[in-house]
């Protein structure tokens, strides 16, 4: 029978005499339920359509526990709280500041500290919100990633008045509520085949956060750093910088746009890329910035060979090109 999941939309094709509940668990979603804790009704849901058989009874109707309920014939139900594969919760957690420190280039530093208990769950390369005085929430990637536990950090970039407000909120109160985790542009699962991280700016925190989940993880295909700024003097410091130079198979790529004459890479980030990587076909793109970066970039690099399926960013999702 077929169990069609609202407000998810989600399809479960379960098997004869098979509870709801058991179905979702066996198809790999996330399910509220506690029926081992001896804690009964969490998995209740609303039939909306349809009939089930639950103990010895037949129901077309109201409520139902999914633990026990089995579809007689196709159903559609009403059940919060189902995550899809690879989907998590979004939690709100007030968060300790542990550390806000200049980086260079007007970037600071943010390390905030989830509460005991239950430590945050995000994937490689998700964002956060960060609720403000004002109740205003406001979007940054996480450069820290999940083997870190409790430890959250964010690059922000200092130069308006919004973010020098933040800054200073953040030191005043040295606590502040975080939604968490948000963005499909993560690594939730590794790539079998190259990586090419591209950033322009802050937009390396997101990328931050990705190599760091690889180097934790061992991940042994090459991965490609491209790191770009208008000025040599935009670019901060990272602590890690040194340690990665030491990774095999981690490519670090600083490019400058706007000023040549320093000592490293002058140009556009797509221009680096196509130089060193001439063929696209079977690389990761993750890439961070703005969307006049992000869309220029792809068109880029399409042009050059690469799918435009290959190529991931949060951009796409909160600023689709018509």
């Amino acid at each position: 029978m077929r169990v069609t999941l609202q407000p998810s939309g989600a399809v479960l094709d379960t098997l004869p005499g098979e509870p709801i509940l058991n179905a979702a668990q066996r198809l790999g979603y996330e399910c509220p339920q506690s029926c081992r804790n001896g804690n009964c009704h969490v998995c209740a849901a609303l039939l909306v359509e349809g009939r089930v058989q639950q103990a010895g009874e037949m129901r077309d109707h109201g409520e139902i526990y999914t633990c026990l309920a089995q579809p007689q014939e196709d159903c559609v139900v009403l059940w919060d709280g189902v995550l899809a594969l690879g989907e998590l919760p979004v939690r709100s957690v007030v968060c300790q500041l542990t550390e806000c420190s200049e980086m260079g280039g007007d970037v600071w530093r943010v390390r905030l500290r989830a509460p005991a208990g239950k430590p945050p769950r995000y994937y490689a390369g998700q964002y956060v919100m960060l609720e403000r005085e004002n109740g205003e929430k406001s979007a940054f990637s996480l450069a820290s990633a999940p083997h870190a536990g409790r430890d959250l950090e964010l690059h922000v970039l200092v130069r308006e008045d919004s973010a020098r407000r933040l800054i200073e909120q953040l030191q005043r109160n040295a606590m502040i509520r975080v939604e968490m985790p948000f963005g499909d542009t993560h690594l939730s699962q590794l790539p079998d085949g190259p990586l090419v991280l591209i950033a322009a700016g802050t937009g390396m925190a997101q990328m931050h956060s990705l190599i760091e989940h690889c180097r934790e993880k061992g991940f042994p295909h090459p991965v490609h750093l491209y790191w770009g700024v208008r000025r040599p003097e935009d670019f901060y410091t990272l602590e890690e910088w040194d340690a990665w130079q030491s990774i095999p198979n981690l490519h670090l790529h600083k490019v400058v746009s706007d000023l040549c004459g320093w000592e490293g890479r002058c140009g556009l980030l797509h221009e680096a890329v196509c130089e060193d990587i001439h063929d696209l076909s079977a690389v990761y793109v993750y890439a961070s910035g703005s969307p006049a970066m992000v869309y220029g970039t792809l068109d880029a690099l399409v042009a050059a060979g690469m799918d435009a399926h290959q190529m991931r960013a949060d951009v796409f999702a909160y600023s689709p090109r018509p």
